[in-house]
C-alpha cells in the first residue's frame, strides 16, 4: 500500500514537472523568461477560415525553419504581431494584399510590413485564388522580413513594402528612431 503511494506520487510529481513549461495549447510557457527576440501573433484579419489556417500552418514552418521563437498570444512576448490580409480585384486582376504590424513590449508599433501578391488565373472569388503556394510565398516574404527585423531592431526600416523606388515613406534619424515622411501621390 506504501509503495503504491509513493509511486502516485512521484507519478504526479513527473507529470508536474513535465507540465509546467507547457501551456494547453503545447506552446512553451515563457511567464518570467520571455526570449528577447520573441514574436506571439495576436491576430490576422481578413481571410476566411481555410485561408486564415492554412497561412497560420505557413507561418508556423517558415518560422520553425529559421528558429524564431513564436509563442502563445496569452504569453509576454518581446514582440506582437497584427495582421491584416485582403482580396481584391482591379481591372480583371486580383491579388491579395497583406500588412504585418508589430508592437514592441510597449504597445508601440515597431514595425510595419506590407506586401501584394497577384493571384494567378482569374478565380471566380478572390480568395479561392489565395493557393497552398501563394500563401507560402506571404509567409516567407513575411518571415524573411521579421527575421531580418528581430536580428538588428534598431536598423530594420519602421516601414517596408511595395511603395515606388521614388517614394519616401519613412526615414530615421541619427538616434535610429524613425520619423514618418510626408507622401504627395
Amino acid at each position: 500500500m506504501l509503495l503504491d503511494k509513493r509511486f502516485c506520487a512521484a507519478l504526479a510529481l513527473l507529470t508536474a514537472v513535465g507540465l509546467t513549461g507547457c501551456t494547453t495549447d503545447g506552446q512553451p510557457s515563457l511567464a518570467g523568461n520571455t526570449p528577447k527576440n520573441s514574436i506571439a501573433f495576436e491576430s490576422i484579419d481578413g481571410p476566411p477560415q481555410g485561408v486564415f489556417q492554412k497561412l497560420v500552418r505557413n507561418l508556423d514552418d517558415e518560422a520553425r525553419s529559421r528558429s524564431v521563437a513564436v509563442i502563445s498570444r496569452e504569453n509576454p512576448a518581446a514582440y506582437r504581431v497584427r495582421g491584416y490580409l485582403s482580396a481584391h480585384v482591379v481591372r480583371g486582376k486580383t491579388s491579395i494584399a497583406w500588412a504585418w504590424d508589430i508592437y514592441d513590449a510597449e504597445q508601440r508599433r515597431a514595425l510595419r510590413i506590407t506586401g501584394e501578391e497577384p493571384v494567378a488565373g482569374k478565380p471566380h472569388d478572390a480568395w479561392n485564388g489565395a493557393d497552398d503556394e501563394l500563401l507560402r510565398r506571404i509567409a516567407r516574404g513575411s518571415m524573411d522580413r521579421i527575421v531580418a527585423f528581430l536580428s538588428a531592431p534598431g536598423s530594420a526600416e519602421p516601414v517596408v513594402g511595395q511603395a515606388p523606388a521614388a517614394t519616401s515613406v519613412a526615414s530615421t534619424s541619427p538616434d535610429g528612431t524613425a520619423t514618418p515622411a510626408s507622401v504627395n501621390n
